[in-house]
């Protein structure tokens, strides 16, 4: 059968379709019964692709903040030592750091001062601290122990600073620079499998840096089966090293099903999700992963949802790319005034990610990332498809991410701005004409909400371990937030009320809109050494924006209680959350159960 458009206009009220929240009665009072049928099939929609894009976010800021971390225990520089005084001392004019002659010419390129790009630069303007000052024995050791320090502190671990024979009368303080240089990089067992020269940046006759090493093992770690690890041995050549790799794999492959209750009740309350991985599918420490997931029950057919996804990922040194795509599905039954209706949506998602490390150090990692994603979507009641719920959307998204220690607590944040471009076929919203039913008031003016919005995004996530007495305890704090001057449809809008955003609500009903944050605060106990983890919790989270004038309120806050862990065994390993919450606050018109119980059930082989 032929499908069929509702188009916009009289048909559909602007308010109706705008916000597929919980909105004001006012708001509901205004809908005629064709627009409230179609809202309600909007809504479904709308609600579920918030719901899928909710555990999908969760997942990845899961997934960036357990990413494998690699941490050399290289002290830092103590900044600029104080000179003793001294007699004898000389005044010293200038200083020199260069690279004997008698070291081969690849030891003398990468030491050269003359380089675009001065790789000792930051050594050389760290003695020209100390220019003009009277320097004795014991200033010239100083000076020399510092320098050694300050490039050990870069990373370069072999190199090394020594003090040739000079008259410091002459006022220049001279100072050999022995670069320590990669001879060769290479797996300790010949006959290991793949490739190391995708994961590290490092290659033969590079100056020997701990950071790109670091980053090599980082890149292999990130392979689920496959473990790294790295020793330096010297070689027969003054000043080069050979840096062996060590690797230990598992199968390449892993199958993971899972079974929870995070869906909603009209497409399926219980989900059942199963992936399968491949790693190092083409030998270059690349992964690979496709799933699919299904509400479990397969026998009621009036309501359902099913969707499929995949990704790819392949690393260059510092560099990693992604690409990724998802599929949802959902139908439900909707009652009419008249007769019950059959409402359907589909959503497909697809990008690509490109990342790159900026900056390492003992403490911190500095990223930069360019996402480019395509979104396709429709809805429809029966046969009839709801034009404005069509989407034919392209983003563009930079970011920033930043991993710091604060001894052990560690922190992950992301900043990131999203617009909505007209690139690759992407078609504008829907205009909507005012609705007559509704006063153009202040709260809601902006009529016609849009795809090409710009956006700044916030993540944060802070762990923090601690201990009272002999129990070991873990905080952990969570935010999210974004802000926009446009006013969204739903599907962009920030939303909270459910597991993955404000916990101790059902997820049946949210609040929605432009702008807003939630902040999650959970506390971990471990129990021993047993592996698992009782944890309790409080979130809180606020909207703002135009669409908060059909909203029944615009706060959120809820409690949590729960118990987590996992059960290895020879063939698989099991883990499982249960926790049961309960609402803090609450608007008046939001409904949802006093106690709402969750779990989720993971099976990995």
């Amino acid at each position: 059968m032929q499908k069929k458009l509702i188009r916009r206009g009289a048909t559909l009220s602007f308010a109706a379709l705008l916000s597929f929240s919980v909105y004001s009665v006012d708001a509901q009072q205004s809908l005629t019964p064709n627009d409230a049928v179609a809202a309600a099939a909007a809504r479904a929609n709308a609600l579920q692709d918030q719901q899928v894009q909710q555990q999908r976010d969760a997942q990845q800021r899961e997934s960036a903040v357990e990413a494998p971390a690699v941490r050399s225990d290289i002290p830092d520089a103590k900044g600029f030592p104080s000179l003793p005084t001294e007699s004898p001392c000389f005044r010293i004019s200038g200083f020199a750091l260069d690279v004997p002659p008698t070291l081969p010419d690849a030891a003398r390129q990468q030491g050269a001062s003359s380089l675009p790009l001065d790789r000792f630069a930051f050594a050389r303007e760290w003695l020209e601290h100390y220019r003009g000052q009277c320097v004795g024995k014991d200033g010239v050791n100083l000076l020399a122990k510092g320098l050694q320090q300050l490039i050990l502190s870069r990373g370069m671990v072999t190199t090394r600073v020594l003090l040739p024979e000079q008259d410091l009368s002459k006022g220049t303080l001279a100072f050999a620079l022995i670069p320590g240089l990669i001879h060769e990089l290479r797996f300790a067992d010949p006959d290991t499998t793949g490739s190391w020269k995708s994961a590290f940046p490092a290659r033969s006759g590079d100056v020997l840096n701990v950071r790109d090493l670091e980053q090599g093992l980082e890149q292999m770690k990130r392979v689920a089966s496959q473990d790294a690890d790295m020793k330096i041995e010297p070689t027969n050549t003054p000043g080069e090293s050979d840096v062996v790799i060590s690797v230990k794999r598992a199968k390449p492959w892993s199958v993971v099903a899972s079974v929870d209750n995070s869906g909603s009740r009209s497409t399926g309350k219980l989900q059942g999700n199963l992936s399968v991985g491949i790693d190092n599918l083409f030998g270059l420490n690349d992964v690979f992963s496709a799933g699919v997931n299904q509400d479990l029950y397969l026998r009621d057919k009036q309501f359902g949802s099913h969707g499929f996804n995949g990704s790819y990922s392949i690393p260059w040194g510092y560099w990693t790319a992604s690409l990724f795509g998802y599929t949802n599905t959902y139908y439900q039954s909707i009652a009419g005034a008249n007769q019950t209706f059959v409402s359907s949506g589909n959503s497909q998602s697809a990008g690509f990610k490109l990342q790159r490390v900026l900056s390492r150090g003992q403490s911190d990692v500095l990223a930069s990332y360019l996402q480019l994603s395509k979104r396709f979507g429709a809805s429809f009641i029966d046969d009839t498809e709801i034009e404005v719920q069509h989407r034919n959307n392209t983003f563009l998204e930079l970011g920033l991410t930043d991993r710091h220690y604060f001894g052990g607590a560690q922190f992950d944040g992301t900043l990131a701005y999203r617009q909505g471009i007209g690139a690759f076929g992407a078609q504008p919203g829907p205009v909507f004409e005012p609705n007559p039913n509704i006063a153009p008031t202040e709260p809601t003016k902006p009529y016609d909400p849009t795809y090409r919005f710009r956006m700044a995004v916030l993540d944060l996530n802070l762990s923090v371990p601690f201990a009272i007495g002999k129990q070991n305890f873990r905080y952990v704090g969570t935010m999210h937030g974004q802000y926009t001057n446009d006013t969204l449809f739903y599907v962009d809008d920030l939303t909270i009320g459910s597991r993955y955003t404000v916990r101790g609500f059902d997820g049946e009903q949210m609040l929605a809109a432009e702008k807003g944050f939630y902040w999650r605060n959970e506390l971990q106990a471990p129990l021993g050494q047993t592996g698992q983890s009782l944890y309790a919790g409080i979130d809180y989270g606020r909207v703002y924006g135009p669409n908060t004038a059909f909203l029944a309120g615009t706060q959120l806050a809820g409690a949590v209680i729960g118990l987590r862990g996992g059960v290895p065994s020879k063939f698989a390993g099991f883990s499982y959350d249960l926790f049961a919450g309960t609402p803090i606050y609450k608007p008046s018109g939001l409904t949802t159960a006093r106690v709402t119980f969750g779990f989720q059930l993971m099976a990995r082989f």
